[in-house]
């Protein structure tokens, strides 16, 4: 089991990191950029892909069979909407949600949301419900009860590890909670070194 300060020392330099920040993260810059209220309307199908396939999305032709009209409007409404985070998220990820999009779970409005301002909103994964519950701070609020109230709480248990890391976003707690899933590489090793 990993030690706790290990949990919270992300490795900005290992191979599989990097990997990851490339597939999730590297474009950030343009992604925001399609998911501003002004350009918000113009969102092509294929964007859309893109930031599905980013967010970790697994079902691929499900979430084509969304109109790009009923994608537009689900990230309107979560982004834009006046209601409270709780309600619009609750509304995008819950099974009864209004603006749920077939294919999609919390994982894609969380990763949305985290585009959308890093410094605020986290991603909610499989990763970092496993972060918390190692770290110790996996209440179990987040396993029941609404949707929008259990993001709340991942929210502000992620926050904490922000805290104790000293990373500044929540991109980067993004990371952390991945690298935090995968067993240590063995593969950093000094040259020449050999496994005994």
């Amino acid at each position: 089991m990993q030690k706790v300060q290990e949990i919270f020392t992300l490795d900005v330099d290992d191979p599989r990191n990097l990997a990851y920040r490339r597939k999730k993260w590297s474009r950030s810059a343009e992604f925001h950029q399609w998911l501003q209220e002004d350009t918000l309307p113009e969102l092509k199908m294929e964007q859309a892909m893109d930031l599905y396939r980013a967010s970790g999305g697994r079902d691929a032709a499900g979430f084509k069979s969304n109109s790009i009209e009923e994608i537009r409007d689900g990230v309107d409404f979560l982004l834009y909407d006046n209601i409270k985070l709780e309600g619009r998220f609750d509304e995008c990820a819950a099974t009864e949600g209004a603006y749920r999009m077939a294919g999609a779970g919390k994982e894609f409005p969380s990763y949305l949301l985290c585009l959308s301002n890093p410094g605020l909103f986290a991603v909610w994964n499989a990763n970092a419900e496993g972060l918390l519950k190692r770290a110790g701070l996996l209440s179990a609020g987040i396993k029941r009860g609404p949707m929008g109230i259990r993001y709340l709480d991942l929210l502000e248990a992620l926050n904490q590890v922000r805290a104790r890391s000293g990373r500044h976003d929540f991109r980067e707690i993004d990371e952390l909670a991945y690298q935090a899933a995968r067993p240590k590489s063995s593969n950093n090793k000094a040259p020449g070194e050999i496994n005994p």
